[in-house]
């Protein structure tokens, strides 16, 4: 008996140990207590290693009326809003289905007022089914969960040794020069045009989502609250490379969706916007100056480089 008993106080110390240093750094903030370490250093360091699990608990530790939704390009526009009244549900690379999720997860949170959905032709998919989302909701479901995965270790490892670093060594950013950092951008441009087989080999229209949209509208609808989808702008070569898989019928099936959804700022079309290739970091990825001006088209109202469609509701 005794040594059944040594044998499991072998197990269970090393685990309450462990416990107890999650308790104490708690990277993403679960436990909503103070830390030793600093927020920003936790958003510095654990929202770029799970960004899915430090907005969502953010977000329920601290709900906002106000949500922006949507992939990396929705991330970057968030950056313009008032940030003390909207919250940030956007993630890079994020499916549609993810997109869904994170809007019912925040309308079951808080009473919302208004909603800003980053969406495009890539996301319309049917094969589009990326679920982080609903793998980061089984992770916070409770303290062990929480604890015991390997993005709060990683997370927790890696803001001990920054907060014990030598702060007042660093480490010197090598000066980069501007023909090296134009030559690298255009590299990788060439390669982000050749990825659109990933995307766009195969298309079928996604009548689930469009259904879970849907409930979505009229969710918004029955609750007077403002519902606007936007289209993010992409450099015309970006495009021209998918005019190889005729699309035309898809795209428009997907923007009569929309139309019938919220009111829809489409930027994604030949424009002095879309053509200027200092606008793009990528052929999909705006600047952070071009993402004031959508912010400013969206929040005012003024659709200058998009076109605005009121909402049109299908009759049934």
């Amino acid at each position: 008996m005794t040594k059944y008993i040594k044998n499991s106080l072998l197990f269970v110390i090393p685990l309450l140990v462990y416990a107890l240093f999650i308790v104490v750094i708690d990277p993403f903030n679960y436990l909503n207590a103070k830390s030793i370490i600093d927020g920003s250093l936790k958003e510095e360091i654990s929202l770029h290693i799970e960004p899915h699990l430090y907005k969502m608990i953010k977000y329920e530790n601290d709900p906002k009326k106000n949500i922006v939704i949507g992939d990396s390009r929705s991330n970057g526009l968030y950056y313009h809003f008032d940030q003390e009244r909207w919250s940030n549900l956007s993630y890079g690379g994020a499916s549609l289905k993810e997109i869904i999720q994170s809007f019912w997860y925040a309308a079951e949170r808080e009473n919302l007022d208004s909603v800003v959905i980053g969406i495009n032709l890539m996301l319309y998919n049917k094969y589009n089914k990326r679920f982080w989302v609903e793998e980061t909701v089984s992770r916070k479901s409770n303290f062990f969960s929480y604890a015991f995965n390997h993005y709060t270790f990683q997370s927790s490892i890696k803001l001990v040794n920054s907060y014990f670093s030598d702060e007042a060594n660093p480490v010197e950013t090598p000066e980069v020069h501007k023909d090296s950092v134009e030559l690298a951008k255009r590299e990788f441009w060439k390669m982000k045009l050749l990825e659109t087989d990933k995307f766009f080999r195969r298309v079928e229209y996604p009548d689930e989502y469009f259904q879970q949209l849907k409930e979505i509208s009229e969710y918004c609808e029955a609750r007077n609250m403002s519902l606007i989808f936007w289209i993010p702008p992409t450099h015309v070569d970006y495009q021209n490379a998918l005019e190889k898989y005729s699309l035309e019928e898809h795209n428009r099936m997907f923007l009569d969706d929309i139309r019938s959804l919220g009111d829809l700022y489409d930027f994604n079309f030949e424009s002095s916007l879309t053509q200027e290739y200092d606008n793009f970091r990528d052929p999909v990825h705006f600047t952070y100056d071009i993402g004031k001006t959508i912010h400013k088209e969206i929040i005012d109202g003024s659709p200058q480089n998009s076109l605005f469609y009121p909402v049109v509701k299908r009759s049934e």
